[in-house]
């Protein structure tokens, strides 16, 4: 008798936890899109709207900031899962900052201090079990080696927040990615085994995420009404390498989960390679991404183009996920030769056009 009232306690619990987790997803999709309409229907003043430039890609002033409600999204889902107070704290700063700058003129030399605090406040707390996703030991290497890598996580951080920021550009992109990208990495790192519940908390924060990405979609995929602005991108690329880091379990799985975005790593490092090649202030606007030829000078729609890079996002993020059973040795060659091929591409359209290589 026990044992049944026992085993009928447990499945009640699991049914609310159940509901529980399904009214969180609701929650997140419902204020990805309210916040981007909200932003789309307040009216603002000139200087608080994204208006075309000489590099832009849009052709119509739009509000930016539409990416509060992912900001939303993510502090609902953080406090609801219990994520870690440094990892929440952290984004939110970061983002906040990025909210800030959307409509008030921030320096990058303050981007960047606040990217580097928020980058240290969240990996701070993780540094004593972080040096477990590299077997040293295995290659005989002090434990010091690790201090030599440590830089390379902190670039990959506040890089991959930049690189989301930059890819933003184009009607979807980053929303639609995010939808995938985070998507894939939550209900990989679910599926793939036993969990303790910080990790399991992680993966729901993660398919959290893809939701309100999916939630502010229909405001700016096809005529776009709004736009993501830095609250939500640097946001997105922020939370993507904070969350690459604390589920990989190795650094194999580090390798895996970055791939999940890899057109975004693509188009960027290529594109930084020429720039620095002709000697350009990689800190200056500019529209020279692979994604932005194809809009501007090859005319292709915006969504066209989105779910090209969609298409090959999911394609190489999910080979990269199907060959970790195989290997670093595998997984990086196959990453090298997609990398190849991007920058072929990528070389092959700029000769056609206007732009230079």
């Amino acid at each position: 008798m026990t044992q049944d009232l026992t085993s009928i306690f447990n499945q009640l619990i699991a049914g609310v936890t159940q509901h529980r987790i399904f009214l969180l997803f609701l929650t997140c999709t419902g204020l990805g899109f309210a916040g981007a309409r909200l932003i789309a229907g307040i009216p603002f003043r000139e200087h608080l709207l994204d208006v075309p430039k000489e590099r832009s890609s849009h052709t119509e002033p739009k509000p930016r900031g539409g990416g509060v409600g992912i900001l939303a999204a993510f502090m609902v889902a953080g406090l609801t899962l219990r994520i870690p107070t440094t990892f929440l704290f952290a984004a939110i700063l970061i983002s906040s900052v990025s909210l800030y700058g959307d409509y008030f003129r921030i320096s990058v030399r303050l981007r960047l201090a606040v990217q580097l605090i928020s980058a240290m406040i969240f990996l701070f707390p993780l540094l004593p079990g972080l040096s477990a996703h590299f077997d040293l030991s295995t290659f005989g290497f002090s434990p010091f080696v690790f201090l030599l890598i440590l830089p390379l996580i902190f670039i990959f951080l506040i890089g991959t927040a930049n690189f989301y920021n930059f890819m933003d550009g184009i009607n979807g992109i980053a929303g639609f990615s995010g939808v995938i990208a985070f998507g894939l990495l939550g209900l990989y790192t679910l599926t793939r085994g036993p969990a303790d519940d910080c990790q399991k908390s992680l993966s729901l924060l993660s398919i959290c995420i893809a939701l309100a990405c999916l939630g502010y979609l229909p405001l700016n995929m096809f005529r776009a009404k709004v736009f993501m602005g830095d609250v939500g991108s640097i946001l997105l690329g922020f939370v993507f390498a904070a969350l690459v880091i604390t589920l990989a379990g190795n650094d194999l799985e580090m390798v895996c989960f970055a791939a999940l975005l890899f057109p975004f790593y693509a188009d960027e490092l290529t594109t930084m390679a020429i720039r620095l090649r002709n000697k350009e202030n990689l800190a200056k606007p500019h529209r020279r991404h692979l994604y932005q030829i194809l809009a501007n000078e090859k005319g292709i729609a915006h969504w066209k183009i989105t779910l090209f890079y969609g298409m090959v996002q999911l394609g190489i993020g999910t080979g990269a996920l199907l060959l970790y059973a195989y290997g670093m040795l595998t997984v990086v060659l196959f990453l090298t030769i997609c990398f190849l091929a991007f920058a072929f591409i990528s070389r092959s359209i700029r000769r056609h056009t206007a732009v230079s290589l």
